[in-house]
């Protein structure tokens, strides 16, 4: 009937309004997170070693390969430690999201030297990303279960592998806070019918 129908289509307008409101209250955490962000790495940003976005309830810090590692390895050298520890201060105080690691790399195939070690720009990739999480996780104290790592080789460029500039630009390690995937949420035995 017309009563039951208006009861139920206020109470569904009264979740969405609390959904809604939930969303900007993450949205309004993350902003905290970027300005803390911006403020701690303000050197390195000035001098374009790294890069920080935020669009609505996603937020990226996009780090160059040179402040992280040297050229053709996957081992975190020690000044890229000391900038993923004073990144991780503030990761530390993010509680409801997904921190994914993600390295991409140029289009330039691995050289006969690494072909051993890395046999194609994926393994590299998701070596120097699964090294930044265990750093996070192992040294600065992240809480493991927030993290995640993701290679993509050569397959999401931001810039023209056509010029040494460009080919610069994509080799890169980001940290994204991302929504936690629903998928991570554990569901009890017998309740999933």
């Amino acid at each position: 009937n017309n009563n039951e129908l208006s009861s139920e289509l206020k109470s569904k307008n009264l979740e969405v309004l609390v959904l809604k409101e939930e969303k900007e209250n993450q949205i309004t955490t993350l902003k905290k997170t970027y300005n803390a962000l911006i403020t701690e790495m303000h050197d390195e940003i000035t001098e374009g070693e790294i890069e920080i976005t935020q669009l609505r309830d996603k937020l990226s810090l996009r780090l160059v390969e040179e402040i992280l590692f040297d050229s053709g390895s996957a081992d975190v050298k020690k000044e890229g430690k000391k900038v993923l520890e004073r990144v991780a201060d503030i990761l530390k105080k993010v509680s409801d999201k997904q921190i994914r690691i993600e390295g991409h790399t140029d289009n330039v195939p691995i050289g006969s030297v690494l072909k051993e070690k890395f046999p194609t720009n994926w393994e590299l990739s998701v070596a120097r990303a699964v090294n930044v999480v265990r750093h996070l996780e192992e040294k600065a104290g992240i809480d493991a279960y927030f993290l995640s790592a993701a290679g993509y080789s050569k397959f999401k460029p931001l810039a023209s592998n056509e010029t040494e500039e460009g080919r610069e630009t994509n080799r890169r390690i980001e940290i994204v806070l991302i929504p936690i995937d629903l998928d991570r949420i554990p569901i009890e035995s017998g309740k999933n019918k």
